[in-house]
C-alpha cells in the first residue's frame, strides 16, 4: 500500500480518555464516507492503532464514520475515545495519522509521532516520467500547479500546516504524498528532481507583520528537507525581504557544499503583461556548473500588449454586490484627519474603471477594504465592489483546471489567491528549468565540488558565496 498523506497532531481527551479525531481530511483521503463502518484494532506490540473498512482481528472496535458541515457541505469525521487507546497514544502526546491505499482498500494507521532531526524518511514516487516537484510550505498548490500547467512537471508532493489549504492541495493533486503538519515535525518527504520552497512571508512581507523570527525556526528543518528529496535543483519564491534574512542566508550556507550553484532575480509581474502588481524575488539552486550554465531567467518582454481590467471581469449575466463609495470615502477622511498613515495615502489605483491597465498588489486580505487594494467603480461613480474570485484567477492566471473544493468558505479561498503567485511569471520560470534538463538529459551529471559557491545577481554578474 501507498502512503498518500500523513497528519501530525496532538492528541485530545474525550470522557478523560485519549481521543481519536479522524479530521475530514484525513477521511477523504482514506475514501471514508458518512455512514460507513469502520473496524479499529490495536497492536500494542508494534504500537499503532489500525483503522479500516474490513475486520481486522476478532477484537476489533466497531465506529461508524460521522460528519459536519463545512460551508453548507458535509464532510466525513471518525471521532472515537477507548482507555484501550493509552497502550498506544496518550493525552497531549504527539501522533502521526498515516494513510495507506492500494487499488481495493485504504488503511489509516495512528503511532505515536517518530522523528530523527537528522534523519528523513523519503517516498519513490509514481511511474509518471515527468520533471518531478516536492513543494515545501506548499499552501494551496498555486505554485505546484503553475509548473504542472507546463505539462513537463508532475507533483509528486508537499508539505503544509494549514488545513485548508491541504484540503485544497489533495484535490488537486490526489495521487501525491501530501503530509499536513508543523514543519518541524515532518518526516517523510517524496523524493523529486525540483524541490519547491515557499515559506510563509508574512514575517517580512510590507503586508505582514514584518517580524522575521518565525524563519529562524523554519530554516534548519527546511535545510535537512530539501536534502531528503534527493533533489537534482531548488526553486524558491518570496518577497524580496526574505532574501535579506539571517534565515535565507542559512539556508544557503548549510547547502553550499550540495548546491554551490545560485542565480537569483526579482521579477515584477506587472512588466511581464500582468495587470496586477506582484514583485517576488525567485531563487534557482542547482548541483553542477552544466545545470547552472544551461539555466537562464525569463527576461522582461521589450514590448507587450497591455491587457485593461475588463478583459478579466464576468460577464454581464454574474450579479455583484455594490457598496457605497460615500461610506468608505467618509471612513478614510477621518482615519486621514487623525494624521497618521492614511493622510497622505493616494487612492488613485483603490477605486478604477474597467479601462484601467494597472491594479493594485492582490493582498491575503484583499477582502479587509483598505487603500492598499484595489475595487472596481461602478458606471455612475456612486458605488464599488470587490474583484470577484473568478476575475482574480484570471488576473493571477491561475490553470483552468485548478479547483477549490465547495467546502472552502469563500473568505479562505480569497486569502490563498492573495497569498499566491502570478501563475504566468512561474510557468516562465518553470519552463527555463525544463529547458535546463533538456539540455543535459544525454550527458552525466556529476555534482561539482568548488571550494566556494558561485551564485549569479540581477544584472546576471557572477560572484562568490563566502
Amino acid at each position: 500500500m501507498n502512503l498518500m498523506l500523513k497528519k501530525v497532531y496532538k492528541v485530545t481527551k474525550k470522557a478523560m480518555k485519549p481521543r481519536l479525531w479522524l479530521y475530514s481530511l484525513v477521511c477523504e483521503a482514506a475514501g471514508f464516507e458518512p455512514g460507513q463502518k469502520l473496524f479499529i484494532a490495536t497492536d500494542v506490540e508494534s504500537k499503532q492503532i489500525i483503522i479500516q473498512s474490513e475486520p481486522i482481528t476478532d477484537e476489533d472496535h466497531v465506529v461508524h464514520v460521522s460528519s459536519r458541515k463545512s460551508n453548507g457541505v458535509l464532510r466525513p469525521i471518525v471521532d472515537t475515545a477507548k482507555e484501550s487507546y493509552r497502550s498506544i497514544i496518550d493525552v497531549e502526546n504527539k501522533v502521526e495519522m498515516c494513510v495507506f491505499k492500494d487499488d481495493h482498500m485504504s488503511r489509516v494507521i495512528i503511532r505515536p509521532l517518530h522523528f530523527e532531526l537528522f534523519t528523513q524518511d523519503s517516498l519513490v514516487s509514481s511511474s509518471d516520467k515527468r520533471i518531478r516537484t516536492f513543494t515545501i510550505c506548499s499552501g494551496a498548490g498555486i505554485v505546484s500547479s503553475s509548473f504542472s500547467d507546463t505539462g513537463y512537471f508532475s507533483s509528486v508532493g508537499a508539505i503544509e500546516l494549514d488545513d485548508d489549504s491541504s484540503a485544497v492541495y489533495r484535490e488537486n493533486f490526489p495521487q501525491s504524498y501530501l503530509y499536513t503538519g508543523d514543519l518541524l515535525d515532518c518526516n517523510t518527504v517524496a523524493e523529486s528532481d525540483i524541490t519547491i520552497v515557499t515559506l510563509p512571508c508574512n514575517e517580512v512581507s510590507t503586508l505582514g507583520l514584518m517580524e522575521a523570527g518565525i524563519f529562524n525556526n523554519l530554516a534548519l528543518a527546511t535545510t535537512e528537507l530539501i536534502r531528503s528529496t534527493k533533489c537534482r535543483a531548488i526553486f524558491m519564491e518570496n518577497v524580496t525581504g526574505f532574501y535579506s534574512t539571517d534565515a535565507y542566508k542559512t539556508i544557503k550556507d548549510l547547502l553550499s557544499d550540495e548546491f554551490p550553484f545560485w542565480s537569483e532575480s526579482t521579477i515584477e509581474a506587472h512588466d511581464f503583461g500582468s495587470i496586477a502588481r506582484r514583485k517576488r524575488t525567485y531563487v534557482v539552486a542547482v548541483r553542477n556548473e552544466e545545470d547552472f550554465k544551461s539555466f537562464s531567467f525569463p527576461k522582461t518582454p521589450k514590448s507587450i500588449r497591455k491587457r485593461k481590467l475588463r478583459d478579466y471581469l464576468d460577464g454581464k449575466r454574474v450579479s455583484h454586490l455594490w457598496k457605497p463609495l460615500h461610506k468608505f470615502m467618509e471612513s478614510f477622511e477621518s482615519k486621514a484627519e487623525k494624521n497618521n498613515s492614511w493622510k497622505d495615502r493616494s487612492l488613485e489605483k483603490t477605486f478604477v474603471t474597467p479601462e484601467v491597465t494597472e491594479i493594485q498588489c492582490i493582498p491575503k486580505r484583499y477582502r479587509a477594504q483598505s487603500a492598499s487594494s484595489t475595487y472596481l467603480l461602478s458606471e455612475d461613480k456612486q458605488s464599488f465592489r470587490f474583484l470577484t474570485i473568478e476575475e482574480i484567477r484570471r488576473i493571477l492566471s491561475v490553470p483552468d483546471w485548478f479547483v477549490f473544493p465547495p467546502y472552502v468558505p469563500e473568505t479562505r479561498i480569497y486569502e490563498m489567491l492573495g497569498q499566491s503567485v502570478d501563475c504566468r511569471i512561474v510557468k516562465s520560470i518553470a519552463n527555463k528549468i525544463a529547458e535546463m534538463f533538456f539540455r543535459s538529459k544525454n550527458t552525466s551529471k556529476k555534482t561539482t565540488s568548488q571550494p566556494f559557491g558561485i551564485q549569479m545577481n540581477q544584472k546576471g554578474q557572477l560572484g562568490f558565496m563566502f
